[in-house]
């Protein structure tokens, strides 16, 4: 893929700790000389990465952390379920007498 070969030549420009400024300077120096379908390419791909990450951080919570989400998230829906159907049932009801 593209987008990889322009991370691999980025490793070239010596990458040792920069400030983000630094970073950001490059990758748009960069960025600027691609086609518009190799930003494109780039952006999906930092996307990716940024889904990936928020991927991880779910995939770390506990057992425990999951299971009370669930609960919570369970009582939530039915709630919400329940409040719905009350008013529901009414509007039946109107919409039979018209």
């Amino acid at each position: 893929m593209k987008v990889h070969t322009l991370f691999i030549n980025l490793g070239n420009v010596a990458m040792t700790e920069k400030p983000t400024a630094t970073i950001h300077r490059q990758l748009l120096e960069i960025l600027s000389q691609l086609p518009k379908s190799s930003q494109e390419e780039v952006l999906d791909f930092a996307i990716s990465l940024q889904k990936k990450k928020l991927t991880q951080h779910w995939d770390a919570i506990s057992d425990v952390e999951a299971a009370a989400l669930k609960t919570e998230f369970a009582n939530e829906d039915l709630a919400f379920a329940e409040s719905v159907l009350t008013d529901y049932l009414s509007q039946l009801q109107q919409e039979d007498t018209v």
